[in-house]
This record gives structure tokens, sequence and C-alpha cells, in this order.
């Protein structure tokens, strides 16, 4: 089944993966967990998985995919005060991220890291504005992908929509 939206490119959620560096134990939060492949990325390193999306039949993917995670559906504003306190958090989807931000900075531990990944230069902007306002900025990249095809019996590259990733810590 394919969601709606912007599916999060595995060498996209490796980078994520990196920049969080979850260690055993950790309460991992994803918010706007989609189909559950950071989640399942995440899972590799410890066993205390949330999700949130605003999608049912997302909440039922991640459920599906990552058995031993809890998953919730609602907008992540409703959910983040029933969470337990978070050591990392990817952030996938960020309708509503204006409330919810000063939740999450609520419920994180001290050396929380965030990672938000993001489409759009917009959005980009306004979460490194948010979290430099917080004072938890790190850094924003900028992520290329490109995928090689066949072309005339050579290889060509066909460029993917580039992402933007802004990381704080907390």
């Amino acid at each position: 089944m394919k969601l709606p939206g912007t599916a999060t490119e595995e060498e996209n959620i490796s980078i994520a993966m990196g920049k969080l560096n979850i260690q055993p134990g950790q309460v991992f939060l994803d918010i706007g967990c989609g189909s559950g492949a950071v989640s399942l990325a995440a899972s590799r390193y410890t066993d205390r998985i949330y999700g949130i999306d605003r999608r049912e039949e997302a909440v039922q993917m991640c459920r599906a995919g990552v058995p031993g995670g809890q998953f919730f559906l609602g907008e992540a504003v409703a959910v983040l005060p029933g969470l337990p306190d978070v050591d990392r958090c990817f952030i996938g989807g960020t309708r509503g991220i204006d409330e919810f931000l000063p939740l999450l900075l609520e419920k994180a531990r001290p050396g929380c890291v965030i990672v938000a990944d993001l489409a759009r230069l917009g959005i980009a902007a306004r979460v490194a504005q948010m979290m430099k306002e917080a004072k938890i900025f790190r850094e924003l990249i900028q992520i290329h992908i490109a995928r090689g095809y066949d072309l005339g019996g050579d290889i060509a590259l066909k460029p993917v929509n580039p992402i933007f990733m802004v990381i704080g810590k907390c």
C-alpha cells in the first residue's frame, strides 16, 4: 500500500539513524510515522518505539511492520502528553509542528536528539528557526540522491527530490 505524502528514502533513513545515534533502551518517537520504515530502522537499536500518525492506514502499516512498537492514531499535539519522555525523535510529518514542537520539547530528556526530514525548503527554514529559538538547533543539511538507470547501453542518473534534514539536540 502506498501512502499519500513523501516516503522517506532508504538513504535518508540511514543518515537519520546516524544523526540520531539511538542507544539500547532509549525511547524513540516517530512523528508522522507513515509506512513505519524509520521506526523499523530504529527498532534495530532500541525496543522502546513509539509512533504517531494522523492516517489510520499508516498506523495499521506500522503496527504490522514493527510489532514491538506502539503506534497511535491522531494529531501529535493530542497524543504527545500521554507518551513517555523521549530520548530520540524523528519528525517525518510537520502538520501542526507549531503546536507539537513545544510539547515535544517538554517531553524531551536532556540530550534528546531530534531529526526533522523535510521535502520543502520553506518548512525546513521554519523548523530550523523554531529550533534556534528553543536553543537546540545543531545543523541543517541537504541530501541529494540520484538513482542509476539504463540509457542507451550506458548508465545515467535520475535525481530524486532533495531533502532537508534539520537536527537539534536538547
